[in-house]
């Protein structure tokens, strides 16, 4: 992929380099000097600020590897998949399928999510009543097994690393796992993890993290003889 994003990328600044000396042959032909040439430069480059910035920032998208056609990215609030970068633009390819353009010189940061390896970042918020250790363990063991079949040997590059316990909340417990994947491999192999955890829970009883609240009653010494006025619900408190 990185071999078609440099050639066409070269191709398009062997054509801008032709054209710049041809220019600047043409403007020498007709006798103009070295400081007229600067001005003009300098001119040039204020009114084309902006395709100046696309194409400077194309060069170091290009020289520091960013990311090449094929890669997984995110730049601002779009994400997808390089489709076609130059000089001047790259395109992504969005999950709905649109092709989103977007100059180079309109971003400063780019996440590369495909880039050497990748990783399936799995966070599940399991009951406060569950058994945290046994799922961190079903959960160890199922990435396992995982990448012990022959699917998945090349897709799954490290064991799992497990995080263990992230937070305790009202809502329950939240654990957490890393999966290290080959580029671009973590979409399946995370869905085939969820899948199985999902699978494994059921079997074992754990149940998912759900909002608690209590509810206490009270009885109002001012109603003890049970003539309670009707629509006073004083009785009832929530926690």
């Amino acid at each position: 992929m990185r071999v078609n994003t440099y050639s066409g990328a070269l191709k398009q600044a062997t054509s801008v380099a032709i054209y710049s000396i041809a220019i600047l042959c043409t403007i020498q032909a007709i006798g103009v000097s070295l400081a007229g040439i600067g001005i003009i430069g300098i001119t040039l480059t204020y009114v084309f600020k902006a395709k100046v910035d696309n194409l400077i920032n194309g060069c170091l998208i290009l020289w520091t590897d960013q990311y090449a056609v094929g890669d997984v990215v995110q730049i601002g609030d779009v994400t997808g998949v390089v489709e076609h970068i130059n000089l001047y633009l790259t395109q992504l390819r969005g999950a709905e399928g649109r092709l989103i353009t977007i100059p180079n010189g309109s971003f400063e940061v780019v996440q590369n999510l495909t880039k050497d390896w990748s990783r399936v970042d799995f966070r599940v918020e399991i009951a406060y009543s569950a058994d945290a250790r046994k799922a961190l363990n079903m959960m160890e063991e199922v990435s396992e097994q995982m990448r012990s079949e022959p699917e998945w040997q090349d897709k799954i590059l490290e064991p799992a690393i497990i995080l263990g316990v992230d937070n305790i909340s009202h809502t329950g417990i939240l654990i957490s796992i890393w999966i290290k994947t080959a580029p671009i491999q973590q979409f399946a192999v995370g869905r085939e993890f969820r899948l199985r955890i999902k699978q494994a829970f059921d079997q074992e009883g754990i149940a998912i993290g759900v909002p608690q609240q209590s509810v206490n009653f009270q009885n109002n010494p001012n109603n003890a003889s049970g003539d309670r006025k009707k629509g006073d619900n004083s009785y009832l408190s929530a926690n």
